[in-house]
């Protein structure tokens, strides 16, 4: 598949799931708090900067860059997909967010932007699916002024990955699944500091500043609604899923509702994985 094939393929399905990604926004967004704090802690923004965030997706961490930079600063939100980006405009029309701007980039080497016009950029799981990483970490270094900041946040291998590990061995117990490597676009991309590490120093940054640790990464309150969010935020296996009769969804389902049970018994579901985050700096 040529790259804009595959931007195209990723628009459906993002598309596909933007309701999703509303929908449970709280469920990803408030358990997964440290990841973006994290990334924040190492861009040490100040008041009144311009952030650049890539990947946006419907507002994370574009919200909290907008907080930390206050009235005076400006952050500007880039994404593939349209549906996303409207979900992140009616956010901050709907909670008064004044300092935040939305927009949807043909791909993710053509941001459309000055160049040295950002202090900093951020892009929270989002370099692992796109075709050209390293065009996409190359446009964020001349977005940005001499002095300026970036940081990617990606989440570590599947067996590091409670998420991955579960949906994954439900879905193939009842499809056959395609085999992700680390180096093709999707979820399992960039799964190693070193591959993250490398992109940032390839497109020019220095000063690299690296953390691996352990982070939820969503919460539901029982595994039927755990499954039911997956099936509704994974776009690619949206269609899957649709595709399949209703007797093969049924016994999905109750795959799932059995495999989250078990590993979650006394509680809600609040899977964890391996987030890597990766800071660097643009040279003066």
């Amino acid at each position: 598949m040529n790259l804009e094939a595959l931007r195209d393929q990723q628009r459906e399905e993002w598309t596909l799931c933007a309701g999703g990604w509303r929908d449970y926004r709280a469920n990803f967004a408030l358990p997964s708090a440290p990841i973006t704090d994290r990334m924040l802690d190492l861009l040490k923004l100040a008041r009144g900067e311009h952030v650049l965030d890539l990947a946006c997706g419907n507002g994370n961490p574009t919200f909290a860059a907008a907080e930390a930079v206050g009235p005076a600063g400006r952050v500007l939100g880039l994404d593939l997909t349209a549906a996303m980006v409207d979900e992140g405009a009616a956010w901050a029309e709907r909670h008064g967010v004044s300092n935040v701007e939305f927009r949807v980039i043909p791909d993710e080497t053509r941001l459309g932007v000055a160049p040295g016009s950002f202090d900093a950029a951020t892009c929270r799981a989002g370099l692992q699916y796109m075709p050209d990483r390293d065009g996409a970490a190359r446009a964020v270094f001349e977005a940005l002024r001499p002095g300026g900041r970036f940081v990617a946040m990606t989440l570590g291998a599947p067996d590091r990955c409670m998420p991955f590990m579960l949906t994954n061995g439900i879905v193939s117990r009842h499809v056959q699944l395609p085999k992700l490597g680390t180096d093709t676009p999707g979820p399992v991309g960039l799964s190693t500091v070193e591959q993250l590490e490398a992109v940032l120093r390839d497109a020019g940054f220095v000063d690299l500043v690296s953390d691996r640790f352990v982070a939820p990464i969503f919460e539901a309150p029982d595994p039927a609604a755990a499954w039911r969010l997956f099936v509704d935020t994974a776009g690619p296996f949206m269609k899957l899923f649709a595709s399949l009769s209703d007797e093969q969804r049924r016994a999905m389902d109750d795959d799932a509702h059995r495999t989250f049970a078990a590993a979650f018994p006394d509680g809600p579901v609040r899977p964890t994985g391996e987030a890597l985050v990766v800071c660097g700096v643009k040279p003066s």
